[in-house]
């Protein structure tokens, strides 16, 4: 890498290159000179072509894996569109300018859309349906996403607020709606917005049945039903039903102590100090711009604001990949950035605790999560009893076929008719 940069430096005064421009800076030339070099001199391309032909050598895939990661496919822009779909335009934009747009802009595109007399009859029905969704979208505050943006990058309150919008635009009357805690996710300022959403579907006709406790949302709740008084075993009880005013008044109601401030979180008096810390410099990920942000170690942090402004692309898409590479590691989604610094030779490494399902196999449960099974089975064979039957950790294992359950196979539950067979084999045989 040092030769390949010093001759690169060297020669560069040929080409006009700025070497001391940052990169994020560079025009589109100087980025083609960069990577792809020329008959002088040569670039990225060439260097990474040597460091994959000699992969054979572990220092040689420790230094690939720190620069391998995905990005934008230059032909397409991000899109997954064929190039020949862009021949086809309409007042001038291709479908690929129409997906890179943000909804904001494309809802003034599409109402300011030109078209004569034929093409307004062909495209009028859809039109409608165009614009209607587009600006159910806007409504929610999705206006800044683009409409080509991956639903994996998406916030937890903007899935939430998309799924709403697809039932506006739909359109449907009488139905009902089911949601599970739809303000998970979502900024204090948002819950409005959401309120609106669920007030309209309400308004076109709907029944909404709401699973939260988000106290802006109880409080627009024409009905509540507290369920308590506590959890698991001390809960399963009806403990009020009735409008908010009533609910105030609820002696046996947990949640309306805290609503009424009888009962409160108490705030801490001292902060922990801290002199460490981690710096990424120029993050422009998502909905970045360009930003610098500093995290203190040793303490809790939180990052905060409203939903979509970046708060899980700034921690999860830039700084823990960021962390995971220097740290010898690898990762596949690393966000743009300038650089990272601070104190980050003082950390042994990075775990990212996410809303991801624990465990790759359906039978996968909290205790064999944490390995507490292994040590488990490995005192079971260590009892006399075992060791004289030469059992295995296997045996007692619903990994493997040995140690499966007859009826359910190692799924944990059966069907009625599995079980009603299974009675009549055991008469039968009786």
């Amino acid at each position: 890498m040092n030769e390949w940069q010093q001759e690169f430096i060297l020669k560069a005064y040929k080409f006009n290159f700025p070497v001391h421009r940052p990169y994020y800076e560079l025009n589109e030339t100087d980025i083609k000179l960069l990577w792809e070099g020329n008959k002088t001199i040569k670039g990225l391309n060439d260097f990474f072509k040597y460091v994959e032909s000699q992969s054979f050598k572990i220092q040689y895939r420790v230094l690939l894996s720190r620069y391998r990661g995905k990005t934008t496919c230059p032909e397409c822009k991000g899109t997954r569109l064929r190039a020949d779909a862009n021949y086809v335009k309409v007042n001038s934009k291709s479908i690929t300018d129409i997906v890179l747009m943000p909804v904001n802009v494309s809802v003034e595109f599409f109402n300011n859309i030109v078209l004569d007399s034929y093409e307004q009859k062909v495209a009028g029905r859809l039109l409608v349906e165009i614009k209607n969704r587009l600006q159910y979208l806007n409504d929610v505050g999705l206006g800044y996403l683009t409409l080509n943006r991956l639903s994996k990058t998406l916030s937890g309150g903007e899935s939430q607020r998309i799924n709403l919008a697809t039932s506006l635009g739909s359109s449907l009357v009488g139905s009902m709606y089911i949601l599970d805690e739809p303000s998970i996710g979502l900024h204090p300022r948002d819950t409005q917005r959401l309120i609106y959403v669920l007030k309209s579907l309400q308004k076109a006709g709907n029944t909404l049945i709401v699973v939260e406790h988000d106290e802006e949302i109880m409080r627009n709740a024409d009905e509540l039903i507290d369920i308590g008084p506590f959890a698991g075993t001390h809960g399963g009880k009806i403990v009020f039903q009735g409008n908010f005013e009533q609910l105030e008044h609820s002696t046996e109601s947990v949640t309306a102590k805290y609503l009424t401030g009888k009962e409160f979180i108490h705030v801490p008096s001292k902060r922990r100090n801290w002199t460490n810390s981690i710096e990424i410099t120029g993050a422009s990920e998502n909905n970045l711009a360009h930003i610098d942000a500093k995290f203190p170690l040793g303490i809790l942090t939180a990052v905060t604001g409203v939903s979509g402004s970046g708060k899980s692309t700034l921690v999860k898409k830039v700084l823990y990949p960021a962390l995971k590479k220097v740290l010898g590691g690898y990762d596949d989604e690393s966000g743009k950035f300038e650089k990272l610094t601070g104190d980050f030779t003082t950390l042994n490494g990075v775990e990212i605790i996410d809303q991801d399902p624990i465990g790759k196999s359906s039978r996968s449960n909290p205790v064999t999560y944490v390995k507490a099974y292994d040590e488990i089975r490995a005192l079971i064979v260590n009892t006399p009893f075992a060791r004289q039957k030469m059992m295995k950790p296997s045996l007692f294992s619903f990994n493997v076929d040995g140690g499966r359950c007859e009826m359910c196979q190692g799924e944990g539950v059966v069907t009625i008719e599995m079980q009603f067979m299974a009675d009549i084999q055991l008469k039968y045989k009786t």
